[in-house]
C-alpha cells in the first residue's frame, strides 16, 4: 500500500501462491514492463493453501475455478497506470499439458469497480481470462491471440 506516487521498471514476481503483485489503497503508479509466473504445482494444492488469509494484509479471496495464484490485483486505487506487462501460467501440478487449450489458469489479473486503472500492452500466456472486473472475466484471450501469448493492446477503468 502506498498513497505516494511510485515508478517503477522491469519488475518481476514469480511463483508466489496467493499473489504477485497487490495494489490496495495505492495511489499514481506506474508500473512498466511487470512480469509474473504462477507457481508451477497449483491447484495441488490451490491457493489459499498452505496459508490462510490475512485481513491485515488485504490478502485476496479466490472465486470457485480460481485455482492458481494471482498476478495483479488493484483494490480501492486510483492513476494506477501498467504499461506492458507479460503475466505467464505454464503449469498445471507441474505438467504443461494446459499450454495446448491455453487453460492453465482461468483469471489472472483483477481491478475492483472502485479502482481507477489503465493497461497498455498485457500480454498473457495460457489464461482463460485475461483480465477480470470483480473476480468476473471480461476478457477472454481467445479473441487476443498473438503468437504463443495472447495481448491486450488497451484496458482503461476510469
Amino acid at each position: 500500500m502506498s498513497s505516494q506516487p511510485l515508478l517503477t521498471l522491469g519488475l518481476g514476481s514469480e511463483h508466489h501462491v496467493l499473489y504477485q503483485y497487490n495494489l490496495v489503497n495505492a495511489k499514481n503508479h506506474y508500473l512498466a514492463l511487470i512480469q509474473t509466473e504462477s507457481p508451477y504445482f497449483q491447484p495441488v494444492p490451490a491457493p489459499p493453501t498452505p496459508f490462510t488469509p490475512s485481513f491485515a494484509f488485504h490478502d485476496p479471496t479466490f472465486p470457485d475455478g480460481l485455482d492458481s495464484s494471482w498476478a495483479f490485483l488493484v483494490t480501492r486505487s486510483s492513476n494506477i497506470l501498467v504499461f506492458g506487462g507479460g503475466l505467464y501460467s505454464f503449469f498445471q501440478n507441474f505438467e504443461q499439458t494446459c499450454l495446448d487449450t491455453a487453460s492453465c489458469q482461468s483469471q489472472v489479473v483483477n481491478i475492483d469497480s472502485f479502482s481507477t486503472v489503465s493497461i497498455y500492452s498485457l500480454s498473457t500466456v495460457a489464461t482463460t481470462f485475461q483480465l477480470s472486473v470483480n473476480q468476473a472475466g471480461v476478457i477472454n484471450q481467445s479473441g487476443n491471440v498473438n503468437g504463443f501469448a495472447s495481448t491486450v493492446t488497451v484496458w482503461s477503468r476510469h
